[in-house]
């Protein structure tokens, strides 16, 4: 197995975190964290001290990824693993790591999407109170599995991957090839989750994420979910199943315009023995997800 166990976190920075605040609540079912603030929204959705990070500022992007490791023995390896290959490395200062909530970090800069990547030892855990969703929902599929995925822009999809798989560990589960082009996506696994980690190639894409996915834990939370955004008039696509992953799922907008995915029961992977797979995007392949073309 690599060295990265599984997706700890994501964090955004947002123009409008009061639009944020009433979203997560409303709209995801997650918990506001006390210990948030006019600057900084920590948003639970399980047991982990928070999935979602929204920090206020003047652009509407990710801020940073965080990916969990097995111990400080790990990070270490990583870190030289890193260096060695000429990516510059920097340790967490406390302040980082107290922002964090973990106990130990060190962040680079992804060179192919110039998103800042942490790799994090021991994130907290709230056992009480019990996380409870703030509307009508079972909750998510998380634990050894992690956050859920995040799927970033880059121009270099094979090289991208390449980097991940050397230096990091991750497997690639499949590509997603536009007949007579190339490919459109790269999906990576870390552990039975298919993917944690996807790049696309959009050029001209408005920022360097397209979407956060969370695994509900029943069909009918995607679907009531489907209906409060379609009245919220805040739906990216149908809801539909996806080729590779098998996932049923639909896609909405966030307040800072890039999209979250429910999704219910994809399929899951044993990483020791996977090959890579790809597969053509083309109409008749899978049903449902209109919109999903064209979604930035």
């Amino acid at each position: 197995m690599g060295v990265v166990k599984r997706l700890a976190y994501v964090a955004a920075e947002s123009t409008d975190l009061s639009a944020w605040r009433s979203y997560a609540t409303d709209i995801l079912g997650f918990e506001v964290g006390s210990d948030s603030n006019d600057r900084l929204l920590y948003l639970r959705a399980d047991e982990n001290h928070h999935r979602i990070a929204v920090r206020s500022g003047n652009r509407d992007d990710v801020g940073y990824v965080g990916w969990q490791v097995a111990n400080s023995a790990a990070l270490d390896a990583a870190a030289a693993t890193l260096d060695a290959a000429g990516v510059a490395v920097a340790r967490g200062t406390p302040e980082e790591v107290a922002d964090r909530r973990v106990l130990d970090m060190l962040h680079f800069t992804c060179p192919h999407s110039g998103v800042r990547m942490e790799l994090v030892v021991s994130p907290e855990i709230n056992f009480t109170p019990r996380f409870r969703p703030t509307r009508d929902l079972a909750g998510f599929r998380t634990g050894d599995q992690g956050l859920g995925h995040v799927v970033l822009y880059a121009a270099d999809l094979r090289a991208a991957a390449d980097f991940y798989v050397k230096l990091l560990g991750f497997g690639i589960s499949d590509f997603a090839m536009i007949p007579g082009v190339g490919p459109l996506a790269v999906f990576m696994h870390c552990n039975e989750r298919h993917h944690s980690l996807a790049f696309m190639n959009i050029p001209g894409a408005p920022r360097r994420i397209q979407h956060i996915m969370f695994e509900t834990l029943s069909i009918d939370d995607v679907g009531r979910s489907f209906d409060l955004c379609s009245d919220r008039d805040i739906i990216t696509t149908t809801p539909g199943r996806h080729h590779n992953d098998h996932t049923y799922s639909f896609y909405f907008k966030t307040p800072s315009l890039w999209h979250m995915e429910f999704g219910w029961s994809p399929r899951t992977i044993d990483p020791a023995n996977w090959t890579t797979e790809h597969y053509e995007l083309r109409g008749d392949h899978a049903w449902g997800h209109r919109g999903l073309m064209e979604m930035v």
